[in-house]
């Protein structure tokens, strides 16, 4: 009797593990994160919907010469968040490493506050991008 008992546990064991090592997989999968860094390095930038959405940190070489980053339409922005909605704010940070500038160009309907229009020499900003409007046709954004 004591080997059914014993055999009896080991099979609820062995259940446990499977179902354990099962649930596993499922936060092993093969696909890695996205990168939140984008290193634009030593040239002008156009950025996209996506990549604005998808980066947190745009950095520029500015050692030798000023950049500018031309922004994405507030239409791109908004197309490309899962479920936008007015007040939404999106996180970036823009960084001019070296002596020189970075300057931000709007794309339509996108407002730049003064502020940060212009990211200084050796510095780091980061930007609030906030939906404005998200209505088809009429999106519109601001940066602070």
């Amino acid at each position: 009797m004591k080997k059914q008992f014993m055999w009896k546990y080991i099979a609820i064991f062995v259940a446990v593990l499977i179902l354990g090592g099962l649930s596993l997989t499922s936060c092993m999968g093969s696909s890695a994160p996205a990168p939140q860094y984008y290193n634009a390095g030593d040239t002008n930038l156009s950025v996209t919907g996506a990549q604005f959405d998808q980066y947190w940190l745009l950095r520029f070489d500015t050692s030798n010469s000023s950049h500018s980053m031309a922004l994405p339409s507030a239409a791109d922005i908004v197309a490309n968040l899962q479920s936008p909605y007015v007040g939404e704010v999106i996180n970036i940070a823009v960084a001019a490493d070296g002596a020189n500038t970075v300057n931000l160009i709007p794309g339509t309907n996108v407002t730049i506050k003064t502020s940060v229009s212009v990211i200084g020499g050796n510095t780091t900003v980061t930007m609030y991008c906030e939906l404005d409007n998200i209505t088809s046709g009429s999106e519109a954004v601001t940066l602070y």
